[in-house]
């Protein structure tokens, strides 16, 4: 099962009554399951009652890249963990048709690679973080400065919004929240641009971004400072500063890169 914006609506209210409520989403980026955040259970449970899905080999392709996603975003399902059709196929009581569509859609996301008949769930470096970063950094940077020329006061409020839970979060040591609104915030800076290709090339890396996020508890220690770094690039959306803006961006994510440099080791190995 997957979450949608319009299922999160009046969902991020982490006690804090300031954000309760005003948390709208509006469209989906991330197609991120239930289980990555233990309170989006409860909205789950709230989905259309009486809606009924046929068993179809369709609809079960589309369930199991659902669940499996989620399962690998959220570091359910570690880096180096095999999966085969059969076994896959037997815990969805499925055929193994849309169990490989499924798989094999994973597969061309770069979230699994192939080795004989397993799919094995993707190692990222920190190499490749670093890479994926500087890939953001120039792009993030490009939507910053178009934002303040495109984003509207209902979009700001919604960003306004995002940092307010992430502050809440930060203060819980909420490392699994924060990661994904950390992310939702920057897609919604991209959304407010209109620019699709841009939005479509951020959504790709992010995904990337969460499958090491929420297997480090490394980037707790970051969490308030990434925030603080957040309100200084809504800050400068808001005025319409474009090169503040990306000043802004830039330096925040260039933050992340350098402490992934200072890392020195393979950050996918340290909840193994």
């Amino acid at each position: 099962m997957t979450l949608r914006r319009n299922d999160l609506e009046g969902y991020f209210s982490l006690g804090s009554s300031s954000v309760e409520g005003s948390y709208q989403r509006k469209a989906g980026f991330l197609k991120i399951g239930s289980s990555t955040l233990s309170e989006a259970k409860a909205i789950a449970r709230k989905r259309s009652s009486g809606r009924i899905y046929m068993p179809t080999s369709a609809r079960l392709s589309d369930d199991v890249y659902s669940r499996l996603k989620e399962d690998i975003l959220s570091a359910s399902l570690k880096s180096d963990e095999r999966l085969y059709e059969t076994t896959v196929a037997e815990s969805f009581g499925g055929s193994r048709t849309p169990v490989r569509e499924a798989l094999l859609r994973l597969l061309e996301e770069g979230l699994l690679v192939r080795q004989g008949r397993a799919y094995v769930v993707s190692r990222i470096s920190v190499s490749e973080m670093i890479d994926i970063y500087r890939v953001r950094q120039n792009l993030e940077c490009l939507s910053a400065s178009i934002a303040t020329e495109t984003i509207t006061d209902a979009e700001l409020s919604e960003l306004r919004a995002m940092i307010e839970v992430m502050r809440t979060a930060a203060g819980r040591r909420d490392g699994s929240t924060f990661n994904l609104v950390d992310s939702e915030f920057h897609l919604a800076i991209a959304k407010s641009t209109g620019n699709e290709v841009l939005i479509g090339i951020l959504t790709k890396l992010h995904e990337r971004v969460l499958l090491v996020r929420n297997s480090v508890e490394r980037f707790l220690s970051r969490l308030e400072n990434a925030n603080q770094e957040h309100e200084a690039i809504y800050n400068a959306i808001r005025r319409r500063q474009s090169t503040i803006a990306v000043a802004e961006m830039n330096s925040h994510i260039q933050s992340t890169i350098e402490s992934l440099k200072e890392s020195g080791i393979d950050l996918v190995e340290i909840n193994e």
